[in-house]
């Protein structure tokens, strides 16, 4: 199967988390700054696209950014904690989605999408993840797919913002010969400076030389590195890093239904698998979601907490019934997809198995 990797990036985040939060700012060049101790001093943090016109850039002086900017800019003190409120939750959406995530930044993940049906099936999944992003967070992001680590980063900014891009391996040769090579993984200012002085612009200027010259002007490892990046050679593995905050399992049952009896042994049979990974982890829960899928392909999720931690499996199931019934109740649409998923982990609470729990 071959392997098939995404990179979630998204779209000038801490801008866009301040204009969720005061909608107001929307069309205005928006500035974050990461404020010095010096009284009307600091750094550009991040800006938005209105702001990049004015060719504020990230990492900028302050006092060069109020020069460039307009009478409509604003400049925002950043929030480091509400941004990271957000992205918490973002990266919540993407383990509901993905089982092997690597967060390498608040605003940036790699995320496994190998699977048997391909990239048809991988770029389906990445609409979903950026749909169900905008729908429940108001926030906008840029993916990448590609068959590496490399490859999929470079494709996430294509099409920035709100983008999706997909690089296929018959393809790697084409998108790298239009790449510069300041867009490869690792190059700064005194690498690029050091291509330059030898004629190389684009990721295919490399392939003019030997991977020896590289050798010789970066050093071994990132010379090698380097080279090999230059023909989309790029074996660094995704490196899972985070902890689970939901567990989930899903399924489509076998035909539409809208009746309780069949669709609760679906149920319940997610119930079981899910409760096993459970136990592996040793994790109590108070939140348990029903999440369905209707016969028109809308997404509706119903969720119970309980006030004390969970720990059985009897339990997990009777939570799953009530909420089906409060779906079949409140809704006409045959099921066709059904989920059950668990969160609000209780992580100061042991974790004891009962006896009956497998039976």
């Amino acid at each position: 199967m071959e392997k098939i990797i995404g990179l979630l990036d998204l779209d000038y985040f801490y801008a866009q988390c301040e204009i969720i939060r005061n909608p107001s700012l929307r069309g205005k060049p928006v500035v974050i700054v990461m404020p010095s101790l010096r009284e009307n001093s600091g750094a550009i943090a991040t800006c938005n696209y209105e702001a990049r016109a004015l060719k504020i850039r990230s990492g900028m002086p302050l006092g060069l950014a109020k020069k460039l900017a307009s009478s409509e800019t604003v400049f925002i003190n950043a929030d480091k904690p509400f941004y990271e409120e957000q992205s918490r939750k973002v990266f919540e959406v993407l383990d509901f989605f993905c089982e092997k995530i690597e967060q390498v930044s608040i605003d940036e993940a790699y995320f496994d999408l190998t699977n048997p049906s391909g990239y048809e099936k991988a770029k389906e999944l990445c609409k979903k993840i950026k749909d169900r992003i905008r729908s429940q967070l108001s926030l906008t992001c840029s993916i990448g797919v590609g068959p590496n680590k490399l490859i999929s980063k470079m494709a996430s900014s294509i099409k920035k913002p709100d983008g999706l891009f997909v690089v296929m391996p018959l393809e790697l040769s084409d998108f790298l010969s239009k790449q510069k090579v300041t867009s490869l993984f690792g190059v700064g200012p005194k690498t690029e400076e050091i291509f330059k002085k030898n004629g190389v612009v684009f990721v295919s200027d490399i392939k003019k030389f030997a991977r020896v010259d590289l050798i010789n002007w970066f050093g071994e490892a990132i010379g090698g590195r380097l080279y090999d990046f230059a023909f989309g050679k790029d074996e660094r593995e995704i490196e899972p890093n985070r902890e689970k905050q939901q567990l989930s399992r899903m399924m489509t049952i076998k035909q539409d239904s809208r009746d309780y009896d069949y669709i609760v042994t679906n149920l319940d049979f997610l119930s079981e698998l899910l409760y096993k990974q459970i136990v592996e982890l040793k994790k109590m829960f108070k939140t348990v979601s029903l999440v369905i899928v209707t016969e028109r392909m809308d997404t509706v999720t119903k969720s119970k907490t309980s006030t004390q931690a969970i720990s059985s499996l009897v339990e997990l199931k009777e939570m799953g019934h009530d909420l089906l019934r409060v779906y079949l109740n409140e809704s006409l649409s045959n099921v066709r997809r059904v989920g059950v998923r668990v969160s609000n982990f209780d992580e100061g609470a042991g974790f004891q198995k009962k006896l009956f729990d497998y039976k």
